[in-house]
């Protein structure tokens, strides 16, 4: 790792990266030894080989429970290695700054293993009911199981951040990325994949990482920010703030629609005791939270704007006096 080292990576972004890589290249030889030992004897394709106690493979995942982790990290592809080393290299990097290592550790293998828990159940009930013995051999898993969570964590830390593309041709905010990548996702498997995938895995990241972050994940509150007085602790647990509702991450047509499933939905949990409700100081504390991080994006977006007029401005002072010097030599 002394090469990501060299590039000043965060200690998550390091330990992720270096984990996908040294899976991906276990998984890659495993795949290329019995790829050669096979060849003689029968017609083997290197895509069809299966390493099932590294893969997330329907058939034998009760048999290698640790699989939910390892196929986090198990690439097959060049493609997908590089898409998934990109969202790992730039989700963890900017994740980390908010949370620090641990915790983004944590979430990366929380939402991994619990997304491709759900995931195989699905798959196994699916093959079952369809009797396709051959989809229980098919490996699953991947940077899929935490792509949407990287995604669920932009819309928390910064909502209202605007992504420009293009010179400002494409401009839209980071909250409304997740439900249209769903659709998107959702009718590439009716229509192009005709499977369960990748939609299934993306719906399901989706939901476990808010889930996770709505009402599990507990972090270190900041000092700026007032404590309860009834309770010592400096830890919160979850984000009860308004921004960060689950009706928020829908367009405002399919709100009225869906604002009371949802309402029942998490009055049912409750009940069953799944989830703890918030009170009212828990969602005052998170707005407060979710304010001072907007405040902050927005300082660092000025920032930013601020450093580009000041090039953009050197640059023509420069330009002029080339231009002068030019004159005068003449």
């Amino acid at each position: 790792m002394s090469i990501l080292r060299g590039h000043q990576l965060p200690q998550s972004s390091e330990i992720l990266l270096g984990a996908l890589i040294f899976v991906s290249c276990i998984l890659f030889f495993l795949k290329y030894q019995q790829f050669q030992i096979s060849q003689g004897s029968t017609d083997v394709i290197f895509h069809d080989i299966h390493i099932p106690f590294i893969q997330l493979i329907p058939r034998s995942t009760i048999y290698n429970p640790w699989v939910l982790v390892t196929a986090i990290f198990a690439e097959i592809s060049i493609l997908t290695f590089t898409f998934s080393f990109a969202v790992l290299y730039v989700g963890s990097k900017f994740v980390e700054k908010f949370w620090g290592c641990v915790e983004t550790l944590k979430f990366v293998v929380i939402v991994g293993a619990l997304t491709n828990l759900i995931t195989v159940v699905i798959a196994i009930i699916s093959n079952i009911i369809r009797e396709d013995a051959k989809n229980m051999d098919q490996p699953l898993g991947g940077g899929i199981s935490y792509y949407f969570g990287f995604l669920v964590v932009s819309k928390q830390l910064i909502p209202e951040h605007n992504i420009v593309l293009f010179q400002g041709v494409i401009n839209f905010r980071v909250k409304h990325v997740p439900f249209a990548l769903l659709v998107v996702l959702s009718f590439w498997s009716i229509f192009i994949t005709q499977s369960l995938y990748p939609a299934i895995p993306s719906v399901v990241s989706f939901f476990v990482s808010y889930f996770y972050l709505r009402f599990f994940q507990s972090l270190s509150t900041e000092p700026t920010l007032p404590l309860s007085t009834a309770d010592d602790t400096s830890v919160i647990t979850g984000d009860a703030s308004d921004t960060f509702q689950l009706i928020e991450f829908f367009p405002d047509a399919a709100k009225p629609f869906l604002v009371p499933v949802f309402n029942q939905v998490y009055e049912v949990s409750v009940l069953l005791g799944v989830v703890t409700p918030f009170n009212d100081e828990s969602v005052e504390q998170s707005n407060l939270r979710a304010q001072k991080r907007q405040e902050q994006a927005n300082q660092a977006s000025k920032n930013v704007a601020n450093s580009v007029a000041e090039r953009r401005r050197q640059v023509a002072l420069q330009v002029i006096e080339d231009r002068i010097s030019k004159e005068t030599a003449n």
